[in-house]
């Protein structure tokens, strides 16, 4: 059992702008973050169903950067204060302004745009779609 895998972190703000990433590696078009802000591992999830379920008809390929490695600890409703930090209740992933969330490669671009249009609804900060 790994110590780091279970270790319960402090709370910190992620601030600043990732400069290093902003063009597409794999596919023609993407998704690319406009504000910071912390997406759960449950929302992953819904948005990589979604896309693969609107992809497998179309014969596209989709590639997903983001890891959710942060836990996040809470106290459950009811119990008073002092008796420690409270347990692990899900995972998070930071994202920074101009990070490449997603990117897709897909022969028509109506239908790439608008599969990126979806992805974009299920997450919780704001995204722009990008064409390479």
């Amino acid at each position: 059992m790994n110590f780091l895998s279970n270790k319960k972190l402090r709370k910190f703000k992620l601030k600043g702008t990732k400069v290093n990433r902003k063009q597409l590696y794999f596919g023609s078009y993407g998704l690319i973050s406009l504000e910071t802000g912390r997406v759960d591992s449950q929302v992953f999830k819904s948005l990589i169903d979604i896309v693969k379920r609107k992809i497998k008809s179309k014969k596209g390929k989709f590639r997903f950067y983001l890891n959710s490695s942060i836990p996040v600890s809470q106290i459950p409703i009811g119990t008073r204060m002092g008796k420690g930090k409270g347990n692990i209740s899900k995972y998070v992933a930071f994202v920074r302004k101009g990070q490449i969330v997603c990117e897709l490669n897909l022969s028509n671009s109506k239908d790439a745009f608008n599969i990126l249009k979806i992805a974009s609804s299920k997450l919780p900060i704001k995204t722009k779609v990008v064409i390479y």
